[in-house]
């Protein structure tokens, strides 16, 4: 993609992520969400993008209060967060956003079933992506062979 090609970025969205403990440098790329119908109900997910970290586009920004929320492929063809399974309580996530880095440091690591859950599970699951009060940061990916689980990470500021 060149400059030319590059979506108009909405003010404050996050540009790119750092996670040194896994040696993970990427692009973010704002993602919206997608209709998904089950058993005649139609419910809402988030796109993933092949090549890039998705920031989802109806989360918060990066320094604002409430939930900033990436996702990313781990077992796809691009792999943008195929050792996101090895970080660590305590490690570090750098954002960049509009040439201002903000540094988080992961306090959770779940591990969540998504394949054979029920919808219940499925929309409990999802609070992790929700909006929040607080600030904080949640990466999103699919997790073990066949992606059946969700890895979900959560990070909170360091001032």
């Amino acid at each position: 993609m060149t400059q030319a090609d590059s979506p108009q970025l909405p003010d404050g969205s996050p540009t790119q992520i750092s996670v040194p403990a896994i040696g993970l440098s990427q692009e973010i790329q704002p993602v919206g969400i997608i209709p998904v119908v089950v058993n005649g109900t139609t419910y809402f997910t988030w796109n993933v993008l092949d090549s890039y970290v998705g920031w989802h586009n109806l989360s918060a920004r990066p320094g604002q209060v409430g939930n900033t929320v990436l996702s990313g492929h781990s077992d796809a063809k691009a792999r943008v967060f195929q050792k996101l399974h090895q970080i660590n309580i305590g490690d570090e996530i750098t954002l960049v956003s509009e040439g201002q880095t903000r540094h988080y440091m992961v306090t959770n690591k779940l591990l969540l079933q998504e394949k054979g859950a029920s919808i219940e599970t499925r929309i409990e699951n999802a609070r992790w992506i929700a909006p929040t009060n607080d600030e904080r940061l949640t990466l999103v990916t699919c997790a073990r062979p066949g992606a059946t689980h969700r890895l979900i990470v959560v990070a909170y500021p360091v001032e």
